[in-house]
């Protein structure tokens, strides 16, 4: 049976895992109702052998092209796309930007950051699908060759349904923190052992903030494994689980925020409309975890709550990802949600707090943020740094499952109100300065000249002067003026002028502008273009009375665009010479000034603003008339009685030879204009009978055979002629 690509899957799919789960034996990597929270009993002989869970919920494949959903009056409808979520939680209103620019820049909000992602298996995948996301929703590309993607694993075998965690973990990073670097760093399976020491790589690899979506019932001993997620240097965020009431670890570590989720209500613009808790967002008391300190003044009693903080996490109110891994048959663009959507938003949030001069690290980024909740429940600045989460339940336990003003241990402190907490993370905002240059890169010719403005904007209230300077990797680069006054949000301009050498390539121009301490700096590059290589694979075919030609662009077309290509001809080998010039654009020519039996030789150059290329490889080609078909039309006799048949030949010639394979129509056209057709191919002598039946009522007179006739080489012909048909007295 053949499946639309439109076909939703009902709610989630269960994956198998390749090994099994210590705790609930072979287990669905994704499940509706996630993983059971009891601790082990008994405790697993050794913890490094448990196979973690990605809490990803699927809730409908939407299809390998992507798809809108239909809206909802008064309210926008799931799935949500970046620039929805970065509006909802009040990113927007930052200083820096999600889209615009390329990667990387000073823009970017995020920018000069490093975010690590811990998954399990390999995702040979994740690179292009973060370009389909990239280019789908218009988010800076980021791509191992850019440098914005590095992907470090440790194996070879895939699971398509990490590879699902994989796709939305990576694209939700980027979606919030475009200017930041992503590792992805890929444990060889889902064993506890391979996933802890991704956290050395990801904290090696320069990060400091690690995305964990993954998770498993606690177990006595956890303690002893909470230091893979201490560092000076990093924070470490984690999904709280799936499975409605209940504790997982490493959520439970007092390293680590713990990320649960909500069902997200937006507006018909998009914006914040309210959340509630969602039913399988985990949560609750640990079983061994002592309470932290940051939770004195939020928790009851003596043992950590989780979770800290909440996100989007219903599937319901789910976020596109791509991921071209298939999931039984079906890959492309899906609705997900899970706690696995919050643990690398928030991860992206500390990535922006810190490149905006916050030092979150570790338990400090807990510390940090349950400070941001001072004045819970109602009061500053906890009103205006969280959306305090009241309504909703992960379970029938009494208030423990139950969402309430303040902390509670569903949602923890609430969602993220982005535009006030980040500001106050990062503490006052350091003044600085940008360097620009409008164009940011010239084309000029050889030992010619250009120039450029540069604009030199006041960043966080800077003011003061800006010393200029200019380095050329060859020609040279001159400043109009060798400093500037930038006023307090303002900006100054200069020129800059710039001599290209006599040599073609691409030079890089470096203006560099300094004030004090601060360094900022604006790369130009400069095109020296030459003359473009030679056109390619250059084609001749001969026809009636005419040659066409095609071929393909130069490999290289100088560092300037290609004005027109020029088309030499001639009628022996090497002796080309102008015949015509077409447009840059077109890579294609028919010559009809031409004489069929004479063969001729091309060759085609290419024209940009510096001059001509070499002329493509030679290609001839010999142009000859294309023989006619004639077509006879005989029926065997010169009239028929009604009630009879006809037999009507039909023979096909070129020259004096029979055409085989001869398409031929034959229609007879009776005495009252009704018409009958009949279709064949002729055989080896060119020829081909129909037989038409008279019918005992049809009209007698003058009936009229004519044929058609058409083959592969041939010019079609046709043909006709008349026979009699007359009553059946009148032919006695």
């Amino acid at each position: 049976m053949m499946i639309s690509s439109g076909i939703a899957v009902p709610w989630a799919y269960a994956q198998k895992a390749s090994t099994d789960d210590d705790v609930n034996g072979p287990g669905g990597l994704m499940s509706l109702v996630g993983i059971k929270h009891h601790p082990f009993s008994p405790s697993p002989a050794n913890p490094l052998k448990i196979m973690e869970h990605p809490p990803a919920h699927i809730l409908k494949f939407i299809g390998q092209k992507f798809a809108r959903p239909s809206q909802s009056s008064g309210t926008l409808s799931a799935p949500y796309g970046p620039a929805t979520i970065w509006t909802a939680y009040g990113f927007n209103s930052l200083g820096c930007a999600q889209t615009g620019t390329a990667w990387p820049s000073t823009a970017l909000c995020g920018n000069g950051q490093t975010v690590a992602i811990v998954d399990a298996y390999y995702d040979s995948k994740i690179a292009s699908d973060l370009s389909t996301f990239d280019t789908q929703f218009g988010l800076p590309q980021c791509t191992t060759s850019n440098g914005c993607l590095v992907i470090s694993p440790s194996g070879t075998k895939s699971n398509s349904g990490w590879a699902l965690e994989t796709s939305l973990d990576v694209e939700w990073a980027h979606s919030i923190a475009p200017g930041a670097k992503i590792v992805l760093v890929e444990a060889a399976d889902s064993s506890l052992g391979n996933l802890l020491n991704g956290e050395g790589t990801a904290v090696s690899s320069g990060a400091k903030q690690v995305s964990n979506s993954w998770g498993s019932s606690e177990f006595s001993g956890e303690t002893s494994y909470d230091s893979y997620f201490s560092s000076p240097n990093a924070s470490f965020f984690v999904s709280s689980g799936d499975g409605g009431n209940g504790v997982e670890w490493p959520a439970a570590s007092p390293n680590v925020v713990s990320v649960g989720g909500t069902t997200l209500t937006l507006d018909a613009s998009g914006a914040w409309q309210g959340e509630t808790a969602w039913t399988d967002s985990g949560g609750g008391i640990s079983a061994y975890e002592s309470k932290p300190i940051y939770q004195d003044n939020f928790v009851s009693g003596n043992n950590r709550a989780v979770p800290d903080v909440a996100y989007d996490g219903d599937p319901n109110t789910g976020l596109y990802v791509y991921d071209s891994v298939p999931i039984n048959g079906q890959s492309g663009w899906w609705e997900v949600g899970g706690t696995s959507a919050g643990a690398p938003q928030w991860t992206a949030i500390s990535a922006i707090a810190n490149s905006q001069g916050a030092n979150l690290a570790s338990v400090g980024t807990d510390s940090a943020l349950y400070a941001a909740a001072t004045g819970i429940p109602s009061g500053t600045p906890y009103a205006s740094n969280f959306h305090d989460i009241t309504s909703g339940s992960n379970g029938n336990c009494g208030t423990t499952c139950n969402a309430a003003p303040g902390y509670d241990e569903v949602t923890g402190l609430g969602s993220p109100q982005a535009n006030n907490l980040i500001p106050y993370l990062s503490g006052p905002p350091t003044p600085s300065f940008s360097v620009s240059s409008n164009p940011s890169s010239l084309t000029i010719s050889p030992s010619g000249s250009g120039s450029t403005t540069i604009t030199i904007s006041s960043v966080n209230s800077f003011s003061g002067t800006v010393s200029l300077s200019a380095s050329a990797a060859s020609g040279s680069a001159t400043l109009a003026n060798p400093s500037v006054t930038v006023p307090a949000g303002g900006s100054a301009t200069d020129t800059l002028s710039i001599s290209a050498p006599a040599t073609s390539g691409k030079y890089a121009v470096i203006v560099t502008g300094t004030s004090g301490t601060l360094t900022q700096s604006a790369t130009i590059t400069v095109t020296v273009p030459s003359i473009p290589s030679a056109p390619q694979n250059l084609v001749a075919t001969g026809g009636n009375g005419q040659v066409s030609l095609s071929w393909q662009a130069p490999s290289s077309n100088g560092g300037s665009a290609i004005t027109s290509y020029n088309i030499y001809r001639g009628t022996s080998s090497g002796g080309e010479t102008s015949l015509a010039s077409v447009s840059g654009s077109t890579l294609s020519y028919s010559d009809s000034t031409v004489t069929d039996g004479t063969t001729y030789y091309y060759q085609v150059t290419a024209v940009n603003s510096i001059g001509e290329s070499g002329k493509s490889n030679e290609a001839s080609a010999t142009p000859m008339a294309t023989p006619a078909l004639s077509v006879a039309v005989s029926p065997n006799a010169a009239s028929y009685s009604v009630g009879t048949k006809a037999q009507i030949t039909v023979t096909v010639t070129s020259g004096s030879q029979g055409v085989n394979h001869a398409s031929v129509t034959l229609t007879v056209t009776a005495p009252n204009g009704s018409t009958s057709k009949g279709s064949s191919s002729t055989n080896s002598n060119g020829q081909i009978t129909f037989s038409y039946s008279i019918g005992r009522h049809a009209p007698t007179g003058t009936y009229t055979a004519s044929a058609t006739a058409s083959a592969s080489g041939y010019t079609s012909g046709s043909g006709s002629a008349t026979f009699q048909v007359v009553s059946s007295s009148t032919r006695k």
